[in-house]
């Protein structure tokens, strides 16, 4: 086939790949708008007798193969803490059904777009190795945003409290509405208290699971109040001020240091970009390292300083709070 044949094919095989993962991963990053969480709140009032259609019947059916077999199965299981916490409805079995068919389809279209042997393994790597990346960059976003939301769902459980409700009850008044992060925590602890357990523990499992310091102490706080004694409110009040200056530095402190972060993306992105706008436009200039010796060890050494250079930057931008 001669090289506009392969260049025919590579776009017929290219734009609808390309199209499924910059679905995929903007769904994966960026989620539901405000919007359309709020109608997906109204929908439990809606009539639900007909039983919904499955969103991704591939993606089941392929979990369903992966289940099938104890190996793959047993692997598969090693992000389930992660999907936990991001609170995702997705089996690991799916997870990793995905995973691989991503790494397929990149592998199939890298190797039209460059040598077979060259582009089936980043092909593969790159499809198996970012949807990682990227659930632990979600993964942060939904401890950040659980973060700054707590100290608001505080103040309308301390409003129920003063007006009588018990613990449990003001929680359920708080979280009712919600669909932040917040409200999925909080409806889980309740409802593994009315399956079994303290109320308590549930709270501090939730706090460990999305790394949250400040549910932690509001743990601690409950306990100490229902062992000594006095106002839960004034208790409650105390910790929820506490989170509120926290979360108020915590955001502070992220947009002084928005500027090196954008810094530190652009400087990573821009040595990538540029290596693929070269390969499409100019293949000849990129051609010889990965068809010469010293191709691969210069491209061994980018690599290198790419890694070290992405550690300093993390660690020159990223300031706890």
């Amino acid at each position: 086939m001669s090289g506009s044949g392969w260049a025919i094919v590579a776009m017929a095989a290219g734009i609808p790949a390309v199209f499924l993962i910059v679905h995929a991963v903007l769904d994966l990053v960026f989620g539901r708008s405000a919007i359309q969480r709020r109608i997906a709140s109204l929908r439990v009032f809606t009539d639900r007798s007909e039983a919904p259609r499955a969103r991704w019947p591939l993606l089941r059916a392929g979990g369903r193969w992966i289940e099938r077999r104890a190996a793959l199965n047993r692997y598969a299981a090693r992000s389930a803490t992660m999907l936990d916490q991001m609170g995702s409805k997705v089996r690991p079995s799916e997870w990793l059904f995905f995973r691989a068919a991503l790494g397929l389809v990149l592998a199939l279209v890298s190797a039209l777009l460059m040598p077979v042997w060259l582009g089936l393994p980043v092909g593969l790597l790159f499809g198996y190795l970012v949807p990682g990346l990227l659930l632990r960059s979600r993964i942060e976003r939904r401890r950040q945003q659980f973060a700054d939301d707590l100290p608001g769902v505080l103040h309308l459980m301390l409003s129920s409290l003063r007006s009588g409700f018990t613990l449990q009850q003001s929680v359920e008044a708080a979280v009712r509405d919600d669909d932040g992060p917040v409200a999925d925590e909080l409806g889980r602890a309740l409802s593994e208290t009315r399956i079994n357990g303290e109320f308590e523990d549930a709270l501090e499992r939730a706090g460990e699971r999305v790394g949250s310091q400040e549910m932690i102490w509001l743990v601690m706080a409950i306990r100490l109040q229902r062992e000594v004694g006095g106002s839960l409110a004034e208790v409650m009040q105390t910790t929820a001020d506490t989170m509120r200056e926290r979360a108020y530095l915590r955001r502070h402190v992220r947009s002084l240091s928005a500027e090196g972060r954008i810094s530190a993306y652009v400087l990573m992105a821009l040595p990538v970009g540029s290596g693929i706008m070269l390969f499409a436009t100019r293949p000849e200039y990129v051609r010889p390292l990965y068809t010469e010796t010293a191709g691969f060890a210069l491209l061994g050494v980018a690599l290198l300083l790419m890694v070290v250079g992405s550690v300093w930057l993390r660690a020159a931008t990223q300031i706890e709070v």
